[in-house]
């Protein structure tokens, strides 16, 4: 039996990826992105023979999803990669809210589950990546990302927002 602990690293480590918003990522950033999508995507399929009957379906449909956004190529279909990214998230949430209240969770509280774990995109960023990897994304091609500063007038380049927010990268 997997524990509790166990599937509440599964779904930080998405959350993590998908506040970040990676999957609209390119380049070398991209590249880690589905790296890190794999890995997360293989440790979520390693829980399915000790995991509940009932969590089963959550973690194949999990699994699944991550597997299809890792074949995804990094700087294509981003939206598609972020919302496969995201059923493995909501899943994931359904189990650990589920194993939390002791019985099968409702969408309810799977959703309240998320938002309290929601980041800012930028602090996920900052969180997900390397240091060396702020610069090393090509702009989104669907302006999720990098054409910020044209969509609401945040600047393009992640190090001159933490600088302007006072923030430091480790």
């Amino acid at each position: 039996m997997i524990d509790d602990e166990a599937f509440n690293d599964l779904l930080i480590r998405a959350c993590l990826v998908f506040g970040a918003r990676a999957t609209h990522a390119g380049g070398d950033a991209g590249t880690y992105t589905t790296v890190y999508i794999n890995r997360l995507a293989d440790d979520l399929l390693a829980t399915l023979d000790t995991c509940e009957l009932s969590e089963r379906p959550y973690l194949m449909e999990g699994y699944r999803s991550l597997s299809l956004a890792a074949d995804i190529p990094a700087g294509r279909s981003c939206r598609q990669r972020e919302m496969l990214v995201d059923v493995a998230r909501q899943g994931l949430a359904y189990v650990v809210a589920g194993r939390l209240g002791g019985q099968p969770a409702t969408r309810a509280e799977a959703l309240a589950l998320l938002d309290s774990r929601w980041t800012a995109s930028l602090l996920a960023w900052a969180e997900f990546f390397p240091p060396a990897l702020d610069d090393a994304s090509p702009p989104c091609g669907c302006g999720a990302f990098g054409l910020a500063c044209t969509k609401c007038g945040l600047p393009r380049r992640l190090p001159s927002v933490l600088a302007d927010t006072g923030t430091t990268r480790a």
